[in-house]
């Protein structure tokens, strides 16, 4: 099989992926499938789809010279098409790339034990649980850091034995700036989450944090950042 038959198959495959995926018509051309998607993973390769559409009309519309398409596609144009469609057939999913035990801690928790864990393991944010194991509250660097902010005495002292989280919960800037989402969701519709966010809210979305359908009933897998994100995408 030649270059542009390999490309084609890859066109023809990604072609009825998009038809299903929009329940689209038989004339409905494969670019306005594309432009019509509202798959994240789809928008994300739009411009190099589209492309790959122009470069597979030129193979099937050109005349051929002895049976040999005019427009051959380079080995890594076929290459690159094949890792797109494979990302859009089969993305990656948030678990179990950030799957971990995350650290949580209780309203009536001393902070001085939760900072001592955050040195420890490196964490930068903590969920706050109800009774239940429910996330009511996320505490991060900056709420710490407003806490402390607040509680500096005439003499420069910081007292911290005694307090607890739920003293923090106060100087949260963006109450419940977080989200839910199921294990299956894509890294890449995690990170439109995050970019939605900024568009829509003029900040950044603190965490995503992973359960088994996306609900805040349910049982923690792991917590995401933008920054976790962005080298992945």
């Amino acid at each position: 099989m030649n270059n542009s038959e390999k490309f084609l198959e890859t066109y023809n495959n990604l072609d009825q992926y998009l038809k299903k995926e929009i329940r689209a018509d038989d004339y409905v051309s494969y670019a306005n499938k594309v432009k019509n998607s509202k798959n994240t993973v789809v928008n994300k390769f739009k411009d190099e789809l589209l492309s790959f559409g122009t470069l597979r009309n030129a193979i099937v519309h050109n005349p051929k010279i002895d049976n040999k398409a005019i427009a051959e596609p380079h080995d890594r144009t076929v290459e690159r098409f094949n890792e797109i469609y494979e990302i859009i057939n089969n993305p990656k999913k948030v678990i179990p790339t950030f799957q971990f035990d995350v650290l949580g801690a209780n309203k009536d928790d001393y902070i001085n034990d939760i900072l001592k864990q955050m040195k420890q393991k490196s964490f930068s944010q903590f969920p706050v649980l109800d009774s239940n194991e429910a996330i009511i509250e996320l505490i991060n660097n900056n709420t710490i850091s407003r806490w402390l902010a607040s509680e500096i005495d005439e003499n420069g002292m910081i007292i911290v034995d005694g307090v607890t989280v739920e003293n923090l919960i106060p100087e949260i800037e963006f109450k419940r700036n977080y989200k839910f989402i199921s294990r299956d969701t894509s890294i890449y519709k995690a990170y439109d989450l995050f970019l939605n966010h900024i568009n829509e809210k003029e900040r950044n979305l603190d965490v995503l944090f992973i359960t088994h359908n996306g609900k805040e009933t349910e049982k923690l897998l792991g917590l995401i950042t933008i920054s976790d994100l962005a080298p992945l995408i």
